[in-house]
C-alpha cells in the first residue's frame, strides 16, 4: 500500500492507503479454518481410524490443508486479527496484509502515525504495529511493535525474533478467552513512539559515519568470522569476505546498488554498509526453504543481522 513495493517487487501494490477490512478482502485473508480428523492406517493391519492425537486445519474455501495440531486446539479465525487491525485505526496507517504458506499464516503491517523520521533525507523508517495469526500451530495470535515492515515469511520471523528480545509484543493462545488482551496494545502504542526516537538516533549516526569499500570489506571479513585458509605451500593466510565468493558478490552488489543506494546520504557509510548486509541476508530471492526464520539456517541469519546493528554502531563516533 501508499505506492511502496516491497524489496522483493512480490504482491500487489495500490496507491495510498486502504481500511483494514478493505486491505484483508484484497489480500483473500478473509478465509475461514476449519479442524478437520487424521486418519491413521494401521501398517500392520490396515485398519483406518481417526488419530487420537491431532487433527488437520484446512482452508473452507478450498479445502487446502494448513498443518497439523493438537485435539484441543482452537481456530481463531482471520477476522479476529481483521478486527484488531481495525481498532488500530485512530492511531495507524494500514501499510501491509501477507498470506503467507498458502494461508497457513497471516500478517499485517501497519504504521504508528507520528513516528515517522528520516535517517538521511529521502530515507525514511516509521516505528510499526504489526499483527499475526498461524493456523498450522506454530505461532500464536499477537501483536507487536518493530520498525520492520512484513512482506514475506522472513521479515515476519525477523520483527517476532526483534519483539521476544526486547518484549515489545502481545501474544494469545489459541484458546476461546483470547481476544480480550487486544486492548492493551493501543494503551502501550505511546511508549512504542517513545522507544523509536532513541533507535533513530543510533540509525542517525550510522549514516553520519563515513565508510569506504575498503572498510567494508575489512568489516564484512569480522563481521562473518572468516576462517584461515591454507595455502598451497600448507602455511595459513587469514581468511577474508572474498573466500566466500557467493556471498561476497552479493554484499559488493548490494553495497553499490542495493536498496537505498540511490538516496542521497546512504552509499559510503556505516548505515549504507548495514542496509546491503540487512538486504542480502533476509532476501528470500532465490533462496532455499532453509532460509526461512524459523530453520536452523533462518536462526543464523537472525544473528548475523544482530551482530550487524550491534557493530555498526560501534564504529559509530558518539
Amino acid at each position: 500500500m501508499q505506492g511502496e513495493k516491497a524489496w522483493h517487487d512480490l504482491g500487489q501494490v495500490v496507491d495510498g492507503t486502504l481500511p483494514a477490512r478493505e486491505a484483508f478482502t484484497r489480500a483473500n485473508a478473509l478465509f475461514t479454518v476449519e479442524k478437520a480428523p487424521l486418519i491413521f492406517r494401521n501398517p500392520v493391519t490396515g485398519v483406518e481410524s481417526a488419530s487420537e492425537h491431532r487433527c488437520a486445519t484446512y482452508r473452507a474455501d478450498t479445502g487446502d490443508q494448513l498443518g497439523t495440531v493438537s485435539l484441543g486446539y482452537e481456530v481463531i479465525q482471520n477476522e479476529e486479527l481483521c478486527k484488531f487491525a481495525e481498532m488500530l485505526r485512530d492511531d495507524c496507517e494500514m501499510e501491509t496484509v501477507v498470506v503467507l504458506k498458502g494461508g497457513a499464516k497471516i500478517a499485517f503491517s501497519a504504521k504508528i502515525l507520528g513516528t515517522d523520521a528520516e535517517v538521511v533525507k529521502g530515507d525514511v523508517i516509521h516505528r510499526r504495529l504489526n499483527g499475526y495469526l498461524s493456523h498450522d500451530g506454530t505461532t500464536s495470535f499477537g501483536g507487536m511493535f518493530s520498525n520492520v515492515r512484513i512482506v514475506c515469511s522472513n521479515t515476519l520471523g525477523w520483527a517476532m525474533q526483534d519483539a521476544n528480545k526486547h518484549g515489545k509484543q502481545f501474544k494469545i493462545s489459541h484458546t476461546k478467552l483470547g481476544v480480550s488482551q487486544i486492548d492493551s496494545t493501543l494503551r502501550s502504542i505511546d511508549i512504542a513512539r517513545q522507544t523509536f526516537n532513541q533507535e533513530v538516533e543510533d540509525y542517525k549516526r550510522m549514516a553520519e559515519t563515513q565508510m569506504d569499500f575498503d572498510s567494508y570489506r575489512t568489516w564484512l571479513t569480522d563481521l562473518y568470522n572468516m576462517p584461515s585458509v591454507k595455502m598451497d605451500d600448507g602455511t595459513l593466510r587469514p581468511g577474508q569476505i572474498e573466500d566466500s565468493k557467493v556471498k561476497w558478490n552479493k554484499l559488493r552488489n548490494a553495497w553499490a546498488g542495493g536498496y537505498g543506494t540511490s538516496i542521497d546520504g546512504v552509499s559510503d557509510t556505516v548505515w549504507g554498509a548495514f542496509n546491503a548486509v540487512t538486504e542480502v541476508e533476509t532476501s528470500l530471492r532465490d533462496a532455499p526453504e532453509s532460509r526461512n526464520i524459523a530453520t536452523v539456517n533462518g536462526y543464523y541469519v537472525q544473528q548475523i543481522v544482530n551482530k550487524a546493528r550491534r557493530s555498526a554502531a560501534e564504529l559509530c563516533t558518539v
